[in-house]
């Protein structure tokens, strides 16, 4: 089988940009998997849970993310992106990942709450999809794509204190957040005004 030129500059265009060649993972050695190929750290949600909360109340993580909340990005990205990271760390599975979204959700509304930061549930919650999808033929493709976004917008809407064990609420609770920690969103938000507000 003759492999066309076209194929070649293909295959050098990604290894220029340090991309992975289709089919390479199949190549891996098996005695070096990924951390998602071998069993995951935690499979005791409750103990996940745990884990979760304790990475979220880390000084500089509950700023970053503080900082995030306060610009707009959803609860449910910064969820999302928080158990993705730890998927591919090899700490859960993705039955686990899912289970886990819920109570995460949860725990960093209760952070932005103690902090006095308005949230939204999803970044795409202040878009108007009417003004977005033009004509027709646009508003059928999304039709047929956004099934899975509506899923994860549903979702979000049911986020429940229930999803949480006692234990771990009390811990929600209980925790306090570092003046410093306010003083910075505080700071970054003053920062980003624009030079219209400033001027006023």
């Amino acid at each position: 089988m003759a492999v066309s030129e076209k194929a070649i500059n293909f295959m050098q265009g990604n290894m220029e940009r340090g991309k992975a060649i289709p089919g390479q993972s199949l190549t891996n050695s098996p005695e070096t998997p990924y951390r998602w190929e071998q069993p995951a750290e935690f499979t005791n949600p409750k103990e996940a849970m745990l884990y979760v909360f304790e990475n979220l109340t880390v000084p500089e993580t509950t700023s970053n993310i503080l900082l995030s909340l306060s610009k707009g990005i959803g609860v449910l990205d910064i969820a999302s992106i928080t158990l993705y990271t730890g998927f591919t760390e090899g700490k859960w599975n993705p039955d686990l990942m899912m289970l886990l979204m819920e109570p995460t959700m949860y725990m960093i509304m209760a952070l932005a709450e103690k902090a006095e930061i308005k949230y939204v549930m999803d970044s795409g919650d202040d878009e108007n999809e009417e003004e977005i999808l033009g004509d027709r033929a646009v508003e059928e493709i999304e039709k047929s794509i956004g099934s899975l976004d509506n899923m994860r917008k549903q979702a979000a809407q049911r986020v429940s204190p229930q999803s949480v064990p006692q234990e771990v609420r009390e811990i929600i609770e209980e925790t306090e957040i570092a003046p410093s920690i306010l003083q910075r969103v505080e700071q970054e938000q003053e920062q980003n005004q624009s030079l219209l507000a400033r001027e006023e």
